[in-house]
């Protein structure tokens, strides 16, 4: 598994992204965010595929 890791405040308590957001990555920002750490280590496929769900959702 290809994983990658995000920041944690950029995706963790953003509303926004939330209806795009696949349980395994919000999991992990949770359990990072709980620990403290800055960094969250999540599947790549999942996050791109989130990345281009909310790109189509911010569209006008």
């Amino acid at each position: 598994m290809d994983t990658i890791q995000i920041k944690v405040n950029d995706y963790y308590g953003n509303p926004s992204y939330y209806s795009v957001m696949p349980e395994s990555i919000f999991d992990a920002l949770e359990l990072a965010s709980l620990k403290g750490e800055e960094l969250a280590t999540v599947e790549r496929a999942a996050f791109d595929k989130m990345i281009v769900e909310y790109d189509k959702k911010m569209k006008p």
